[in-house]
């Protein structure tokens, strides 16, 4: 009787799968010490995705000069030019953002002691046949000043316990500057040094992998890097499309602030599908502090707003950026997003994306493999006559 050959790759995972759930504990305690040893190399690498998509074109554009200096530093200067704009456009923002939400902050401390007390004026009138109640509404009188001063309190007290724990928090701010530097350090390096990780990879394939392998290897890679490369273009172009928008309706409404509040909701509108309502919550407020009508107005449009943003723009600009149908683009979001909340929402719809078209190719060559073997049965079937 022949004996059954022991599928031996299969054993070996089986059994390390095995040990490792047997040991989930201790397993898990490796990958946070591996994370912690690793995630500033892995935010570098991220930060270099990110500049990439600025300065390859910036790169392929100086190729075409005949400069021989130009040549020879051409990476060097796409990437110098590649952080002044990422630079330019994080300083454009905060100046154009942050200055109107210290104005707003400032303006809401002085006009919600007036809002409350007009608003138990109105209860009082509202409810004036019920004495009771009436009362109970006048018992929540806040002393504003009172209010300040212990606000003031926490702070001198919170000041106080991190100069009490100083150590502590010097720790803290050091190792959140080193990490913060390290990334950037090497995501320069890596930017610089793209080629040689390049050559690396084509070197190792060579060396370990079948022809086939590497190129069906080296085709998961491009569809990857293009579903992530397209996905934060079609972001960018999503966020400045609704911040356009939003910024286009408030003019057209005479609704107050505008360009910050447009620039808000489209930036923070990098975050999918929820971050317009988290934008227009903050403009929503800083509208409040002029007129409380009025940030009734900018909560229905907004909402109106990205209503249709969420099932029309969005599915449409990214989806069709990433190659993604838009229902799968929605569903992504809502299945990533209950998973790993924000970071499953931002990372989901390109992991999608290439897992939608690399088994999109796989089915097709599968298909393709099942008509030519339908075919050659075909004709093997079909004999000739022998007459």
């Amino acid at each position: 009787m022949r004996s059954e050959k022991i599928n031996w790759k299969l054993l070996i995972v089986v059994t390390v799968l095995v040990i490792l759930v047997m040991n989930l504990s201790q397993v898990v305690s490796i990958i946070q010490t591996l994370w912690g040893a690793i995630s500033s190399l892995v935010f570098g690498a991220m930060l270099a995705f990110v500049i990439n998509l600025i300065m390859r074109p910036i790169e392929e554009q100086l190729s075409k000069s005949k400069a021989k200096f130009i040549q020879k530093a051409k990476r060097s200067i796409s990437l110098l030019v590649s952080i002044v704009i990422v630079i330019a456009v994080l300083a454009g923002l905060v100046w154009l953002v942050v200055p109107s939400l210290i104005d707003a902050g400032e303006v809401m401390a002085k006009v919600v002691p007036k809002y409350f007390e007009q608003g138990q004026d109105f209860f009082n009138r509202l409810f004036k046949n019920n004495p009771d109640l009436v009362d109970t509404i006048n018992s929540f009188n806040i002393n504003w000043k009172e209010v300040t001063d212990k606000f003031m309190g926490f702070l001198s007290s919170g000041v106080s316990g991190a100069l009490g724990n100083a150590v502590g928090v010097v720790g803290t701010i050091v190792s959140s500057v080193v990490n913060t530097i390290i990334v950037i350090i090497f995501a320069i390096y890596v930017l610089l040094d793209k080629q040689r990780f390049v050559n690396l990879y084509h070197r190792a394939c060579n060396l370990w992998l079948k022809p086939e392998t590497k190129a069906q290897i080296t085709q998961a890679l491009n569809i990857i890097y293009g579903s992530f490369s397209s996905f934060i273009c079609g972001q960018c172009l999503e966020a400045f499309i609704l911040g356009s928008t939003c910024a286009l309706g408030m003019f057209i409404l005479h609704l107050p602030y505008p360009l910050m509040i447009g620039t808000l909701v489209g930036v923070i509108n990098i975050i999918p599908m929820i971050g317009a309502y988290i934008g227009g919550a903050i403009g929503m407020f800083m509208v409040f502090t002029v007129s409380p009508w009025l940030s009734v107005v900018f909560l229905i449009y907004l909402c109106i707003l990205q209503q249709f943003e969420s099932n029309v723009i969005y599915p449409r600009v990214v989806g069709r950026s990433v190659g993604l149908p838009g229902i799968y683009v929605m569903i992504t979001v809502v299945v990533g997003g209950s998973l790993a909340g924000v970071a499953g929402m931002f990372l989901g719809i390109p992991i999608m994306a290439s897992v939608y078209k690399i088994v999109k190719i796989y089915f097709k060559e599968a298909e393709d493999r099942k008509q030519m073997h339908s075919k050659e049965e075909e004709e093997e079937n079909v004999q000739p006559s022998a007459e």
